[in-house]
């Protein structure tokens, strides 16, 4: 099993660059300017796939996860030890940080703020259940709160009813939001938007990485290919109805090279290099600090640099040095943090 888990840490390492590519010569045109000259290229416009990337990963690693944790209790604890460390680390260089980009409206470190990533929960819902204003320290959190949930669900299947029922369970949170709309002309709107606010529809990814893990263990049913089909025909629908019939090319793509990733020798080896992996291994802590800190140094050099093609290279240089700090925390902090929480005396960091 090892060199597989090889070749989803250089997956790990592509699904960030897709997203720090999105970030950075896509999403931000009105406060980048090169930008609207690179954000109709393909690979940066739909580079946000890569988030989808990472759901299908975890999806795969779940149930490994799942058949080495004895309890419900266990296996939350471990995602927590596996999510909390690097989080809370983040979050805190993003909330002293902010004080030094007062350019970007975004940076607003309020401490409570802090607590929607810390306890992953969505800070619409939170604002929602206790009527004060939360916002996340960065928008790229988003993603942590949908699989937080989507940990507590499929550990409650799993722990309950046993895994034949995991597919076909985590169908369920994706008919209730199909049945929303209906709800909602009842008269329902609250308890609707907290359940949209859940993140439900990206389900089908995490389903398409659990069928691929299942299909490898020759424990693949035809029950789980219905299932799965039809999660993915609502999610396509939902990305259809938001983004308009083109999206299906790149879902596909993106869908198909996971899947193909586990059969050819060749994507294998691709995503087996050392480049890829490297960036894999930071991939988590390089993912919550990206968007924030690379957007604001951005801005900051904007009003410095007024040569268009030289701030087209500027993301490379910026998201270079944040991959540093991402591999420093990978590294050293967050280890030693998640020791510190298990009660553990840190041994000292081995050479090489």
């Amino acid at each position: 099993m090892h060199a597989r888990i090889r070749h989803l840490d250089g997956m790990r390492g592509l699904a960030i660059l897709l997203v720090i590519g999105y970030h950075a010569y896509a999403r931000w045109p009105t406060l980048l300017p090169y930008a609207n000259s690179t954000q109709h290229i393909p690979v940066f416009s739909y580079g946000w796939l890569g988030v989808e990337l990472f759901f299908m990963i975890s999806g795969f690693v779940i149930f490994m996860t799942l058949d080495k944790s004895e309890s419900y209790v266990s296996f939350l604890k471990k995602r927590w030890l596996r999510l909390f460390p690097a989080m809370l680390i983040a979050s805190l260089l993003l909330y002293f940080a902010g004080g030094l980009f007062p350019e970007w409206s975004a940076m607003t470190p309020h401490v409570k703020n802090l607590l929607p990533g810390l306890i992953f929960t969505n800070p619409e819902t939170l604002t929602q259940i206790t009527g004060i204003e939360f916002k996340s320290m960065a928008g790229s959190f988003w993603s942590l709160y949908v699989e937080a949930v989507f940990y507590l669900i499929i550990g409650a299947i799993y722990f309950t009813l046993g895994r034949k029922y995991c597919l076909p369970g985590l169908l369920v949170p994706m008919l209730l939001l199909s049945a929303s709309s209906v709800l909602k002309s009842l008269g329902h709107p609250v308890f609707i938007d907290i359940i949209s606010k859940f993140g439900f529809i990206h389900y089908a990814w995490f389903m398409v990485g659990c069928l691929v893990y299942e299909r490898m263990r020759g424990r693949d049913k035809l029950l789980h290919y219905v299932v799965v089909v039809f999660a993915l025909l609502i999610n396509f629908s939902y990305f259809i109805k938001n983004a308009g019939i083109i999206t299906l090319i790149p879902l596909l793509i993106v869908m198909l090279f996971f899947i193909g990733s586990f059969y050819s020798k060749q994507l294998e080896r691709m995503l087996s290099l050392r480049f890829l992996t490297a960036i894999g291994f930071a991939s988590y802590a390089f993912y919550l600090i990206h968007e924030n800190l690379m957007i604001a140094t951005l801005i900051k050099l904007n009003v410095h640099i007024k040569n268009e093609f030289v701030m087209m290279l500027m993301p490379i240089v910026v998201a270079s040095v944040l991959y540093y700090v991402a591999w420093f925390i990978s590294k050293y902090a967050e280890p030693a943090l998640r020791n510190l929480l298990k009660g553990k005396r840190v041994p000292a960091p081995e050479v090489g």
